[in-house]
């Protein structure tokens, strides 16, 4: 599969929906490792997405 010139992986929306999924495993009980620091890493990542947006990179 060829990929479209001038579009690029996604991968920060990959991480996010990978730290969004993690989150939600442990919200159910499902994974018991404590991360409270979570909301900051999704902060980071978010805030990281558009200012990548806007940057034009």
């Amino acid at each position: 599969m060829r990929m479209m010139k001038g579009k690029k992986f996604p991968i920060l929306a990959v991480i996010l929906l990978a730290v969004g999924i993690v989150w939600l495993i442990d919200g159910l009980g499902y994974l018991i490792i404590p991360i409270p620091w979570l909301p900051i890493v999704l902060i980071v990542i978010a805030v990281g997405l558009i200012v990548n947006r806007y940057m034009g990179k």
